[in-house]
């Protein structure tokens, strides 16, 4: 179990209760958009704004503590930024993210040797149907 004001800490920033909420809430879902964790967080904080929101989202991206997935034809989502490496599966139906560990050193060495090019970090995501969703429609 990760402590989260320690990672606030870490970085010089305050665990302010929205921050702690916040980041509970990208906890608790493993992968979450904004308006998701807006919504959620309203029912304990409703004189929080979605502006608040969104610039304390902005501060812990900022600051390396959570990462922003770029999920093409959805919103964006957040995670936890990990220090294990790891990719996404997104299901194109129900928009659920999945965390998958794929060794991509093959490509790092073959991009240095092809183009010369020197890989910091690799972020593939693979878009296709969930097994949920292939069950549903098989039913």
């Amino acid at each position: 179990m990760m402590n989260i004001k320690e990672m606030l800490y870490s970085r010089n920033l305050k665990a302010t209760p929205q921050r702690l909420a916040i980041l509970n809430e990208i906890i608790r879902a493993g992968h979450i958009d904004l308006d998701t964790i807006y919504k959620n967080i309203s029912k304990s904080f409703p004189s929080m704004s979605l502006a608040t929101v969104y610039k304390n989202i902005h501060t812990l991206k900022e600051h390396g503590i959570i990462k922003e997935l770029a999920i093409s034809g959805a919103k964006n989502k957040y995670e936890i930024a990990e220090q294990k490496p790891h990719h996404h599966l997104i299901c194109k139906v129900c928009g659920d993210v999945i965390d998958i560990e794929v060794d991509t050193s093959f490509l790092n060495q073959q991009l240095k040797e092809l183009k010369d090019f020197e890989v910091s970090n690799c972020d593939i995501y693979c878009y296709g149907v969930c097994s949920k969703c292939r069950n549903k429609s098989d039913s």
